[in-house]
């Protein structure tokens, strides 16, 4: 790149110092004045050829700090990946321990309801074995017995009269 570009100043610079034939007349440079342009034209190239080996020696640097940087990226990118992953893992056992809470919770309501219905529930129970109580109460043998002996009797007593 560098001979390319320096082969092209050189014709176009040549060419111009030179001199350049008009159509009717030639017009010629003082070898004096064709040296000091050629050392002028020298001394700009010498300053390009410095520019662009700096220019290099920039890229150079620029490289390097480029590769620094991309392991440094994926430094941080594998460090990342590693904290994610714990992360992850700490949020996953979270929701675990979430879930046998609200499980723990869930039975301490289904506990408590129990508690506050079972005196609710004991009256109804009760409430029921009394009305069997009472209905098995009612009606005995004895009562049975007594019942037909005066039935009985009323008879007995309807017939006489």
């Amino acid at each position: 790149m560098k001979k390319i570009i320096v082969a092209l100043l050189l014709l176009t610079m040549s060419s111009a110092c030179f001199g350049a034939a008009s159509e009717d007349m030639s017009v010629y440079v003082r070898k004096d004045v064709f040296e000091a342009k050629m050392e002028a034209m020298n001394a700009k190239l010498d300053m390009l050829l410095e520019q662009m080996k700096n220019l290099q020696e920039e890229q150079k640097a620029m490289r390097k700090d480029l590769s620094e940087l991309t392991t440094a990226v994926s430094v941080m990118s594998e460090r990342i990946d590693r904290n994610f992953d714990t992360l992850s893992a700490r949020i996953d056992g979270l929701d675990k321990r979430m879930d046998y809470q609200q499980n723990y919770l869930y039975l301490l309501l289904v506990i408590l309801g129990i508690i506050v219905a079972l005196p609710t529930v004991q009256k109804m129970l009760q409430g029921r074995e009394d009305r069997k109580n009472s209905r098995k109460e009612s009606i005995t043998l004895e009562d049975v017995m007594r019942l037909i002996e005066q039935n009985n009797a009323r008879m007995a007593g309807k017939i006489q009269a």
